[in-house]
């Protein structure tokens, strides 16, 4: 019998670098977000309706306009500050006060996550930071949400060290 050739969200390793990627080539020190749940990242194309009185059998055609990319990370609040939660926080909420450069939360970002052979299938680009949200019920554990578009990204498949 085969082995499973999956994996689980767990093991998907997302790390953000607060420099300012409009003013660095460098992204400088990769951070680890912690306390995470729920990791999305992607990338849709866009279209514009082409159609015309004369399209081949009442068929609809687009044509490809911009590709959009997003991400979304979800997690639960924790008062363990080593999981980089609250300075992402804080950046999203006040960039220049936190050394960005040019006043908006842009950042670099990196996903890395296994291949069943042992490589590593590692996303890494730039993305602008678009909302940092907390939610505290009244009968369930706390949490945070983090999104952001523009996620301009190059994927790498390396060999696991």
């Amino acid at each position: 019998m085969d082995p499973i050739k999956k994996y689980l969200g767990r093991e998907a390793l997302v790390e953000i670098a607060l420099t300012d990627p409009n003013a660095a080539t460098n992204p400088g020190e990769w951070l680890t977000i912690g306390a995470m749940r729920g990791k999305e990242w992607g990338a849709e194309w866009q279209t514009t309706d082409a159609t015309t009185d004369d399209s081949p059998e009442l068929t609809q055609e687009n044509l490809p306009t911009y590709k959009a990319s997003e991400i979304s990370f979800d997690g639960l609040a924790t008062k363990d500050t080593t999981k980089n939660v609250d300075t992402i926080e804080e950046f999203v909420n006040d960039p220049v006060g936190n050394n960005s450069e040019t006043g908006y939360p842009h950042v670099y970002l990196r996903i890395t996550v296994p291949r069943s052979n042992g490589d590593l299938r590692t996303y890494t680009g730039t993305t602008l930071l678009t909302s940092f949200r907390n939610t505290a019920p009244h009968d369930d554990v706390a949490g945070w949400t983090l999104s952001g578009n523009s996620f301009a990204y190059t994927i790498a498949t390396e060999t696991a060290a």
